[in-house]
């Protein structure tokens, strides 16, 4: 998977329930199988109506507060306005997303699923104490921040029970879902080269704002200055600033092309950079090199079979999905109207999820 958004973006912790709601709310939600979608004329709707569902309308201005909260939760950013192609592309697939996450929201209501305050808030608090400490001023420069988005604790509190409501959906409509030792050794037979570990390094990284900044920056570690502090003095990124800009052990499939041919090029204990990335400029050290190994059965059959059991869930899941929303009728506005209703999204609007990410956690990118 691309690791992608980083310094400053809004994540929230790992779970069981995270790692399937990614996949389920984003993936399956913005790019399953093809669904059935009925598109009537829109001419009784109101001038600032996006789309009507369900005897709902969602505005211009409601579907401006949630690109506000996505922005906040995943880092979605709508392109330049001047780019009229992109923009409207943008627009019209961010108008189909909420209209299908209305869906799962009804059928989750219609299951009787009900997120309580108190587990949002233990999300949310869980995340603001991973990210930025505890207390009442840790919160406070959360909501702070979140105030510079154009977005609000409550809004993001709303997101987050509507994730983990879709969440237990998921696990409602899949419960059952099972995989046999024999398919996990076929499975292993069939997909060996992909379960074989690529090389990985271990790194450390720098993100600032401009080149200049990281020009800078490489010039202060080349002079013997202390990469933990050119972190802690210079580094955008405050998941990884108190870690002095540990990565972790990554494989370069997961970075982005231009960091990673750089940071897989460099040699162990060596810097790298400025690459520029989505999210700003960055300078990077080579901490450890971890030689690629071939996958071993005994080693990788439990991860496998948690993965072939994901899979058949899915496909369960898209099966119950494409049925319900065969039955929605939604109506949009010519302007906001996708380019063909009857097929999903191929790509999530402004953010790329993928199976680990967890609901609120953009992937991470260099």
């Amino acid at each position: 998977m691309k690791i992608t958004a980083l310094p400053g973006k809004v994540r929230l912790p790992r779970g069981r329930r995270g790692r399937i709601l990614t996949v389920l709310v984003l993936v399956v939600l913005l790019g399953g199988t093809g669904l059935a979608w009925w598109s009537a004329r829109a001419d009784d709707l109101p001038d600032d109506a996006v789309f009507a569902y369900g005897g709902r309308i969602e505005t211009v201005a409601q579907l401006q507060e949630r690109i506000q909260t996505l922005k906040a939760l995943y880092g979605v950013q709508p392109p330049d306005a001047q780019d009229t192609a992109k923009s409207d592309a943008f627009r019209r697939d961010t108008a189909k997303a909420v209209a299908v996450g209305m869906v799962l929201d009804q059928a989750a209501h219609d299951r009787g699923i009900v997120i309580a305050d108190k587990a949002a808030r233990d999300v949310l608090t869980r995340f603001i104490s991973q990210q930025i400490g505890e207390g009442p001023e840790a919160r406070s420069k959360f909501v702070q921040a979140l105030g510079t988005t154009g977005t609000s604790e409550d809004a993001v509190l709303e997101e987050i029970k509507r994730q983990l409501a879709v969440s237990q959906l998921f696990d409602s409509v899949t419960r059952g879902s099972s995989v046999g030792d024999g398919e996990v050794t076929d499975a292993f037979a069939k997909r060996k080269a992909q379960l074989d570990t690529p090389e990985r390094r271990q790194l450390g990284n720098i993100v600032v704002k401009t080149k200049e900044e990281a020009d800078q920056a490489l010039t202060d570690l080349k002079a013997g200055t202390p990469f933990e502090t050119v972190v802690a003095q210079r580094s955008l990124d405050g998941a990884t600033r108190d870690k002095g800009g540990d990565l972790g052990q990554v494989t370069a499939a997961q970075l982005e092309d231009g960091y990673a041919k750089a940071a897989f090029a460099a040699p162990v204990g060596g810097l790298f950079g400025p690459v520029q990335t989505a999210h700003g400029w960055n300078v990077g050290r080579v901490r450890q090199v971890l030689p690629p190994q071939p996958a071993v059965f005994d080693q990788v059959k439990d991860q496998l079979k948690q993965q072939l059991t994901l899979e058949k869930a899915l496909a369960t899941w898209r099966g119950w999905l494409g049925a319900q929303l065969a039955n929605a009728n939604v109506r949009y506005v010519d302007s906001y109207r996708p380019a063909d209703p009857a097929a999903p999204p191929q790509e999530a609007p402004g953010w790329s999820p993928a199976p680990g990410q967890v609901p609120g956690q953009p992937r991470p990118s260099r």
